[in-house]
Parts: structure tokens; C-alpha cells; sequence
């Protein structure tokens, strides 16, 4: 039996785009190890499919063959093309598994978790990103439902770039300028969390607004209460962004004094058809539940930030059709969402997303499962909604901001 070759890394970035015309992918990653994006184009995004780890070489010789109607391909140059990628680090080879073991190991060693945006998405000065941060927080007029902004136990807000979510930033943090959390339950999409429901991390955060402690009590409770569900390292908390974007806004707003519990959520989408609602499942329920009681102090002590984004439509997402053409439902499933979790209704949440099989790309889907299963009693409310078009790959991605005004 021929040897298999390694699949295609499963935690890779890749975003579909064009390069001088011709379809090509943009392929990055989030453990730094391919340290310039790869771009691929033409007929070698063809073989990127045949990269499952069923195949040997002949067996991909074959399928270029069999994809090129009959022109012959040496084995040579197949087996070329495959050490061109692993040497680029996309495949899961045992090259592959050496160097990422050396990065978590690395990376486990450290008591803080840095800054990873600074100076790419914000500045990485105090000086210059108070001024920015209260750019946007001024841009809009503090205008929002009726509500009692003492009473505001937890936040919805984006994780997109700020330009782009500059009005929705302003709507969401505008609401907590009356609260004084002496914590903050801190809930996000973890976009390279692969292989487990939950990445909690017990560094402490430092930005350019100074440091934050975690709660590391907290944090050890929840890792020994979830189990497997929980990833045996923090390596996700590395280099994401939908923490550490809502972070500097509540230093901005709170400085560092409060303790901090850092959670990413995985993907609960191949769970859609299994269960109702996160809890159903064993592990996720006793992690849940640990993070409920936490939230006995709602409000008064402990507040909850989720950043999450809402729909991700059109070529750069997978769809084959524009973002024009799928707005229409996105928009629809996205209120339709809203409107369960103002209403706290975790199973109406979850039915609405397998009603379309999470055909709209709902990154933050995950973490807002879970929110409104540790959310104590309490009003939502939606303070706006947004649609950001990316014209040059018509492509959009949608958000909102959206609070929670304890009963």
C-alpha cells in the first residue's frame, strides 16, 4: 500500500480573492508559521482538493491527469508540488505537528498575553489610542432604546475592523459609560479553535492601556469543569483579535482595575442537528454552569462582553454568488437571531441557524449560543445593526451592537 500524503492543515485562513484577474485564495495562519500569506491561482487551486490524507501520490498523479483530460504528469512533479507545500507549512506532516508543538510549548511558558493588534488594527501608543478610541466612541450621538444604563449586565458587540464598525463600536460601548464592573466575563469567536468547544487562557491581558488580570481561580474552574471540551492550551488567545478589540475599549472606559475571564468559543455548528442548545451537550453544560453561577453578582459586579460578528456572505466567504444576492435572506436570518436573543431564547437561536444550516456564516453563532445560556433575567435590546460591503470581492459581513438590562 502506498503511503498516504498528509492532508491539507485544517486550521488554516483561506480567503478566496483574485490576483491579476485569475480566481487565487490568500492562505494565512494564526500559529505565525507561514509568516507571508500564500497566494495560490490557477490550475494548483484544483489541487488543493485532492490534499485529503486518503491519497497517495499516484492516486493525485492520476486525478491531474484525469483533471487535465490525459496530459501526463510525472510523479516527479507531483511530489514536488507537495514538498513546495509542506515546505510552506500548509500540511498537517509531521514537520508540521514539530513546529506547532514548539509554539504552544513556547507560548504556555508565558504569564501575559501581549497585544497582538497594536499598531496593525489600532495605535500602539496610550496617548494616540485614547484619542482614537474616543474618536469613535464621539462620532455617534448617545442615543438608544429606553433603558436604565446602571442596569446593563451584558453587551453584544462587533469584532470587525473599527473603520468599518466604527458606528456599531460607538452604539455598543456608548451604553456602559454608567457601569463600574469590578469584572468582566469576556466572550469571543475563536477563529483558529479548531478541535475543542472552548479556549479560556489564565495570562494576563496587556495592551498599550495597560495590564489586566485574570481571574485565575475562575479561569482553572471552568478548564477543570468543562474537560474535553476545553483545549489543553491557550494558544488560540495567541494573535486573536475578538478579545482583544473589546478589551481596549473597557480599559478606555474602566482602566485596569477590573479582573478579567477570557473565553473563546469553538464552532457548535456540527452540533446543529444533534442538539437544541449548547448545554445538551454533557461537558459544554457543566462548563456553562460554572459560568452561570459566576454571574450571581450581574450587573452590580460582574458584567458579560460577547464580540461577535453576525453574517459573512459572498466569493470570500465560500459563496459562489455575490453578496448582492444573498443579503436579502442574510439580513433576514440575522434580525431573526436578534430577535431570539432579546428575547433570551436559546432553542428559537439555535432552530433558526439549523433552519439554514449556518448557510450565512454567523461566526459569532457559537459564543451567543452561550451567552444566553449563563445571561440571568434580562431585557435585550438593539441598539443598531449594520452591513459593511467589501466591494472589491462583493463580499459582506454583517454586526450589531445589542445590551442587556438586568430585570
Amino acid at each position: 500500500m502506498e503511503f498516504q500524503i498528509p492532508k491539507l492543515r485544517t486550521d488554516l485562513q483561506i480567503t478566496p480573492g483574485y490576483s491579476e484577474g485569475k480566481r487565487a485564495v490568500v492562505i494565512k495562519d494564526s500559529l505565525g508559521l507561514i509568516q507571508e500569506p500564500v497566494i495560490l491561482e490557477g490550475e494548483i487551486l484544483s489541487f488543493l482538493s485532492f490534499i485529503d490524507g486518503k491519497r497517495s501520490l499516484r492516486d493525485i498523479q492520476y486525478e491531474l491527469i484525469r483533471l487535465k483530460q490525459g496530459v501526463l504528469i510525472s510523479l516527479d512533479e507531483v511530489e514536488k508540488l507537495i514538498v513546495r507545500f509542506d515546505n510552506a507549512f500548509l500540511l498537517e506532516s509531521e514537520r508540521y505537528y514539530r513546529e506547532k508543538e514548539r509554539i504552544i510549548a513556547e507560548y504556555s511558558l508565558l504569564d501575559v498575553r501581549s497585544a497582538s493588534h497594536a499598531g496593525l488594527s489600532y495605535p500602539d501608543s496610550a496617548e494616540k489610542l485614547t484619542g482614537y478610541l474616543d474618536s469613535i466612541l464621539d462620532s455617534e450621538e448617545e442615543s438608544s432604546p429606553v433603558l436604565d444604563r446602571k442596569k446593563i449586565g451584558a453587551l453584544v458587540s462587533p469584532h470587525i475592523d473599527f473603520e468599518a464598525g466604527k458606528r456599531i463600536y460607538a452604539k455598543a460601548y456608548q451604553v456602559l459609560k454608567q457601569s463600574s464592573p469590578k469584572e468582566i466575563i469576556l466572550l469571543g469567536t475563536g477563529h483558529s479553535l479548531n478541535d475543542c468547544f472552548f479556549s479560556v487562557c489564565e495570562k494576563d491581558f496587556e495592551t498599550p492601556l495597560g495590564r489586566i488580570k485574570t481571574n485565575r481561580d475562575s479561569v482553572r474552574k471552568l478548564k477543570e469543569a468543562g474537560g474535553s471540551a476545553v483545549s489543553p492550551n491557550d494558544i488560540a488567545h495567541r494573535t486573536e483579535h475578538s478579545l482583544e478589540f473589546q478589551l481596549i475599549f473597557l480599559q478606555h472606559l474602566f482602566g485596569s482595575d477590573f479582573s478579567l475571564v477570557p473565553i473563546l468559543c469553538g464552532s457548535f455548528t456540527k452540533e446543529l442537528e444533534r442538539v437544541s442548545k449548547p448545554s445538551d451537550i454533557s461537558e459544554v453544560n457543566n462548563f456553562l454552569e460554572i459560568l452561570e453561577y459566576s454571574l450571581e453578582d450581574f450587573r452590580t459586579k460582574t458584567i458579560v462582553v460577547s464580540g461577535v460578528d453576525f453574517s459573512h456572505i459572498g466569493p470570500k466567504f465560500g459563496h459562489a454568488e455575490q453578496a448582492s444576492s444573498l443579503v436579502y435572506e442574510s439580513e433576514k436570518h440575522d434580525k431573526l437571531l436578534i430577535k431570539a436573543l432579546c428575547e433570551r431564547d436559546v432553542e428559537a437561536f439555535w432552530a433558526e441557524s439549523r433552519r439554514v444550516l449556518d448557510r450565512f456564516n454567523v461566526c459569532g453563532f457559537s459564543t451567543l449560543a452561550c451567552l444566553l445560556e449563563i445571561l440571568p433575567r434580562s431585557y435585550g435590546h438593539l441598539l443598531d445593526y449594520e452591513i459593511w460591503r467589501e466591494e472589491p470581492t462583493q463580499s459582506a459581513v454583517s454586526f450589531a451592537a445589542i445590551a442587556f438590562e438586568a430585570k
